[in-house]
């Protein structure tokens, strides 16, 4: 009778365990289908989402993109000499304009590639210059200063012409007591014609310091070199210091 009882009690034991790890799988098998419903439910979005184009570069970028390649691929003969360093390369202009053309949300993203052209320019004028036998440079240097003293006073003409076309009274308008924009005292649309905002003179220094910041000791020197050879050499043409460009 004792031995009976104990094959029993082993049976219920050992049934008890089968049904126990049988409920331990069971629960196991619904967490790894659920992770795997999540992650396909996951994946399911993110293409959902790439196919209503939330990833995608919008088309006016990337004709931006591919116009800021082009220069750069340009700035890359320049310096190895291969062309000369222009200061009013037509290509910036245009890819300027364009850039200004975009809505906000577009421009900043166009914003980023400017900002790799400004830095292929700054790099390809540095090279260029060492690049060249040191008995050329000079010579160099003098026609890098012309070109910029010229562009300088183009934009201080263009300037004055705004200043004067602003400061007279529109064709027609009485000398007493005319309407709109005569009596009010302005004339024409607001300065900048509703296209973007162009970046200050605080804002280029404020980015090239932080280039010249993740560069390298050795760039760095050679950055100081040539800001010192072009500031020397404008002194010695009775012209004042570049500014804070470099």
């Amino acid at each position: 009778m004792v031995m009976s009882t104990t094959s029993a009690d082993r049976r219920r034991a050992l049934a008890d365990l089968v049904r126990e790890r049988g409920g331990g799988r069971s629960s196991g098998g619904v967490v790894r289908r659920t992770v795997i419903g999540l992650i396909l439910a996951a994946l399911l979005a993110l293409l959902l989402a790439w196919l209503l184009g939330f990833f995608s570069v919008p088309r006016e970028v990337l004709e931006i993109r591919g116009l800021v390649d082009g220069e750069i691929a340009e700035l890359r003969k320049v310096a190895r000499n291969e062309l000369p360093l222009a200061s009013d390369a037509p290509g910036f202009a245009v890819i300027r304009d364009r850039v200004r053309d975009l809505p906000p949300d577009l421009r900043r993203q166009a914003n980023q590639d400017v900002g790799r052209l400004l830095a292929a320019r700054e790099q390809a004028e540095l090279d260029s210059y060492f690049n060249l036998p040191p008995e050329r440079r000079q010579a160099e240097l003098d026609r890098r200063i012309k070109a910029e003293e010229d562009r300088r006073e183009a934009r201080e003409a263009a300037r004055a012409a705004r200043e004067s076309q602003r400061s007279a009274p529109p064709a027609g308008a009485s000398l007493a007591g005319g309407s709109g924009a005569a009596s009010s005292g302005r004339s024409g649309p607001p300065s900048g014609g509703g296209r973007g905002r162009s970046m200050t003179e605080d804002e280029r220094n404020a980015r090239s310091k932080r280039r010249i910041d993740r560069s390298s000791p050795d760039e760095r020197a050679r950055r100081t070199e040539y800001r010192r050879a072009i500031d020397e050499r404008r002194a010695q043409l009775g012209l004042p210091a570049r500014g804070g460009r470099w």
